[in-house]
């Protein structure tokens, strides 16, 4: 792969690779491309996703409880079982 990066970005990298910081400039690159990726997955993560609209026939057509139903198999088991047993019984207390 060719990379071809601004003058003053690469004398950068080069100054950081010739003063023992990076064993190779591979190594450099190596390290700027994982901070990129992490930075892109951090990205996509907070990115939320386009509201429905209840134009969509699909979300119109279907029931409240299975959409609710769908959205409670998105939660992690262990937060399920964090909840306190006596949640219904103590709505008031919890909240």
């Amino acid at each position: 792969m060719t990379i071809h990066l601004p003058p003053d970005i690469e004398s950068s990298i080069q100054a950081a690779v010739h003063s023992g910081r990076y064993a190779s400039l591979d190594d450099a690159m190596a390290e700027a491309a994982s901070l990129l990726v992490q930075r892109l997955r951090l990205e996509q993560a907070q990115a939320k996703p386009p509201a429905a609209s209840l134009a969509d026939p699909a979300l119109a057509d279907k029931p409240i409880w299975e959409v609710i139903e769908e959205e409670n198999h998105s939660i992690p088991p262990e937060v399920w079982n964090a909840l306190p047993t006596d949640l219904s019984e103590q709505h008031d207390h919890y909240i």
